[in-house]
């Protein structure tokens, strides 16, 4: 009877551990490039990642699309490592064109702002951005650029 309870538990796990898919589109135009990484390693679940994926090289003009997901495959190394070391399917699709479209605008902050005045300018800047229905993006003015 024990062997029972103990096999259906297993056969639940397996059936309920769902793998899933994630998508980011950025809405450049697509090359025909693309990287891929069949056992991208993340950690506890996936709640700690690995090492970031640096694909300047392939994808001078920027990244298309970014897709992660989490195969039977995956799934099976992460239950029997008990979650510990539980890896992802990485494709990376590069970019054709330029790295943003005719209609993004840059806005640069001082990274000297406090937390309030910073709150402030990113959520003027979100308002910005949802009005006028084009991407914003935000950098740091070089001078004043936290350290790392």
């Amino acid at each position: 009877m024990r062997i029972l309870r103990v096999a259906a538990a297993a056969g639940a796990m397996t059936l309920l551990a769902g793998c899933y898919h994630q998508v980011v589109d950025t809405g450049l135009p697509r090359s025909s490039t693309t990287v891929k990484k069949a056992f991208h390693p993340t950690f506890l679940f996936g709640l700690v990642p690995g090492s970031p994926i640096d694909v300047r090289q392939q994808c001078p003009s920027g990244i298309a699309l970014a897709s992660a997901r989490q195969t039977f495959a995956n799934g099976v190394v992460g239950m029997l490592t008990l979650g510990i070391f539980t890896p992802h399917e990485v494709s990376i699709t590069c970019a054709s064109g330029g790295r943003a479209d005719a209609g993004t605008v840059t806005r640069v902050l001082a990274a000297t702002l406090d937390t309030e005045a910073f709150n402030s300018a990113l959520s003027e800047i979100a308002r910005e951005s949802a009005v006028s229905g084009h991407p914003i993006v935000v950098t740091f003015a070089p001078e004043t650029a936290p350290s790392r």
